[in-house]
């Protein structure tokens, strides 16, 4: 069979059909042909486009029998005349995909289909098929299969790097889902990586109480606060159900255009490390036998104790506790159950402190208790804990099953008034301990200065010998409210003493040496003219409240006291009436009868007086209606049990209706609770002080506080 040129048709087509046929062959874009069934694929015809695609004139494609194999690309020939032999043999349509070798050099990819034509009876005849150029669509597939299967290995090896990786490495899209993660999350969390692949991470792994902090420094990252979110600790839960503290490191995760696409954390377990750690600061600061605070922790809270009580102006109390004969049940009963019955006053001792309280052993049988956050004047809580503290020791030991008794001795200091600071509290209460020791088993002691100290007195007289004369003594004043409407009607003026070397120092610490050395009468002549001063500036004002002032003994004793204060009073232009004199009871009643002649004169001038913490001594109610008193201040220590117990509630009624029945004022000091306040409103007491109502203050402050009624 000759082979047919483009323009010659096969003379069994007739012209019409020929033309038809050509014209639609040669505007599909692709070339289209006809090829002897046998041979080395000799081509009867091949449309235009095989020049317009490849360079080639068709009489080349049909002029030599070799030409097509000659174009093949060589990687692809002996797969593609393999797979057309096979084929053909077997007298099947042949389909494939490959590159030819274009005129200019250039490297086309092909799709061809080639369908075998037959006769009537079936036999093959020829060949027609079809090829297209496929080059931009197999480039574009083949460079994505390069770049996924490129992915996949790097996937792979990073997988690999991950697994072997000693920390957990977590991957999370924006929405808190598990991406990705290696084999140490898997074996920390106890999941497969299965099941934490597209889970929640905080729904999933975080404890319930961690979950909300979690979620949140998530949305930080997420919104790109890494400040404080890019490092932190965090508890994770199990699939067992242990949890396990991560000290995580997060970064985020950006696409091509920078967009946030999720977080990538890794993480290390330091639940062992923190143990170990928490076990050694336990060890630091715990006495090992009984569990308790050791001495070195107790420092810590003596100096977070007495720093607290110096800003806010409160006390603090340190009792030191010794267990009497403890050596002898060592001696005696060898040290196993001498230890046994430590751990046994340990446990009593810690389950008859206030909450808040700190209980401490020091070593061998001492122990401290720390009470913190006492009121200004704290001996009276202060005692009543080291009372508590002898009755638990009123029943046996049960040790090594036999009943002990045994006692302890306590010493008692107090903040600010018995130390400036926390290593002279603990020096003062274990002092006194001794001390108490000294005077009576199962007892306790105050602290108090030496007798026999001569140098401690002589230095704090001359201290304050200066102190009154370089401008370091000041007042402080506490108002006091009427209960009706919650009015301040007057401040009670108390002085202070800010010593350079030891800061502010109590009254109750430098007034007995100033009573003792004679200092009193002019600290006292300094407090009236301070009053007086403080009163013309707030009348300037239009504020006139009235001004309760102490008066000591001594001062009771001397006839200048009245002098002095009307001297005061006409200097600053002050009413009489706008002073109140405050007394003690013992000194009021005292059987000479100073102290009624000293209040019979203040009468006479025109100050009001007052009996001060009425209640403490042992007045007769028919001296009491001759003195000469307008004011009747409730003693404080009737109020820390009020109104939860029996007896001092009705001590605190009867007084107000004393006071009602002799036409006295009555004040109530030292409330310092709402239910205080309330039962006294309750029971008709007119006036109050105390913390609950507001605490002294300097002279700047309590003018704020009068100016807002």
């Amino acid at each position: 069979m000759q082979p047919l040129r483009s323009d010659q048709a096969p003379a069994a087509e007739t012209g019409s059909a020929e033309l038809r046929y050509r014209l639609l062959v040669e505007q599909i874009p692709a070339i289209t042909y006809i090829a002897e069934f046998q041979g080395e694929r000799p081509f009867l015809y091949v449309s235009p486009q095989a020049e317009d695609l490849l360079g080639y004139p068709v009489e080349a494609w049909t002029a030599s029998p070799g030409f097509w194999d000659g174009i093949l690309h060589p990687d692809d020939r002996e797969r593609v005349l393999a797979e057309e032999q096979r084929t053909l043999a077997a007298q099947q349509s042949f389909e494939a995909e490959y590159r030819l070798i274009a005129r200019d050099g250039r490297v086309v990819w092909m799709w061809e289909r080639d369908t075998i034509v037959r006769d009537d009876q079936g036999r093959p005849v020829c060949t027609q098929g079809v090829l297209m150029d496929v080059t931009e669509a197999t480039q574009a597939r083949l460079a994505l299969g390069e770049s996924e299967a490129l992915l996949r290995e790097e996937r792979d090896r990073a997988q690999r790097y991950l697994d072997v990786a000693a920390t957990m490495i977590v991957v999370l899209d924006t929405d808190g889902s598990v991406t990705l993660l290696n084999r140490c999350s898997c074996e920390v969390l106890g999941y497969s990586e299965e099941e934490l692949l597209g889970r929640d991470w905080h729904d999933l792994v975080c404890p319930a109480s961690e979950r909300e902090s979690s979620r949140g420094v998530f949305r930080q990252l997420m919104a790109g606060q890494l400040a404080g979110a890019e490092t932190h600790e965090g508890w994770v839960v199990s699939k067992k159900r242990e949890e396990r503290l991560i000290a995580w490191h997060n970064k985020l995760l950006r696409d091509e255009h920078g967009r946030v696409v999720g977080t990538l954390s890794s993480g290390e377990d330091i639940t062992e490390r923190r143990k170990a750690q928490e076990r050694v600061v336990y060890l630091a600061y715990h006495d090992q036998l009984t569990g308790l605070p050791n001495r070195a922790m107790l420092s810590d809270h003596l100096m977070v104790a007495v720093a607290r009580a110096k800003r806010t102006r409160m006390s603090a109390a340190l009792l030191c506790l010794d267990v009497d004969d403890f050596k002898l049940v060592n001696d005696s009963l060898g040290h196993s159950v001498g230890d046994e019955l430590l751990v046994a006053i340990a446990n009593r001792l810690e389950g008859s402190r206030r909450h808040g309280d700190a209980l401490a052993r020091a070593g061998g049988d001492e122990f401290f208790l720390l009470l913190p956050d006492l009121p200004e004047d704290g001996e009276g809580a202060a005692l009543t804990a080291a009372k508590r503290v002898a009755a638990a020791f009123q029943e046996p030991f049960d040790v090594a099953g036999a009943e002990l008794h045994s006692s302890v001795s306590v010493g008692v200091s107090l903040f600010p008034r018995d130390a400036a600071d926390a290593d002279e509290l603990l020096r003062h209460a274990d002092s006194a301990m001794y001390q108490a020791k000294r005077d009576a088993r199962s007892g306790f002691a105050l602290y108090t200065p030496s007798a026999d100290d001569p140098l401690e007195r002589l230095n704090l007289t001359t201290r304050l010998r200066k102190a009154l004369k370089g401008g370091d003594l000041m007042l402080h004043y506490q108002p006091i409210f009427s209960l009706a409407d919650g009015r301040p009607v007057g401040v009670e003026a108390l002085i202070r003493w800010s010593d350079p070397a030891r800061g502010l120092v109590p009254p109750a610490e430098f007034i007995p040496a100033a009573e003792h050395s004679g200092l009193i009468e002019p600290i006292g002549e300094w407090v009236l003219d301070e009053v007086c001063r403080q009163a013309a500036e707030w009348a300037k004002l239009g504020l006139r409240p009235t001004f309760s002032v102490n008066a000591s003994p001594r001062e009771l004793r001397r006839p200048e006291y009245v002098e002095a204060l009307d001297r005061a009073l006409n200097r600053r232009g002050i009413e009489p009436s706008q002073i109140i004199v405050e007394v003690t009871e013992s000194a009021a009643m005292d059987e000479a009868g100073t102290g009624r002649r000293l209040l019979a004169r203040l009468q006479e001038l025109g100050v009001g007086t007052a009996i001060d913490d009425f209640g403490e001594g042992f007045s007769s109610l028919s001296r009491l209606r001759e003195m000469p008193v307008g004011r009747l201040k409730i003693d404080r220590s009737f109020m820390r049990e009020v109104p939860g117990h029996a007896e001092p509630t009705a001590v605190i009624t009867a007084i107000i209706q004393l006071a009602e029945a002799l036409s006295r004022e009555v004040v109530a000091e030292g409330v310092e609770t709402e239910e205080q306040r309330r039962f006294l409103l309750e029971q008709g007491c007119p006036l109050a002080q105390g913390f609950e109502l507001c605490r002294p203050l300097p002279a700047e402050q309590i003018t704020a506080l009068l100016l807002r009624y």
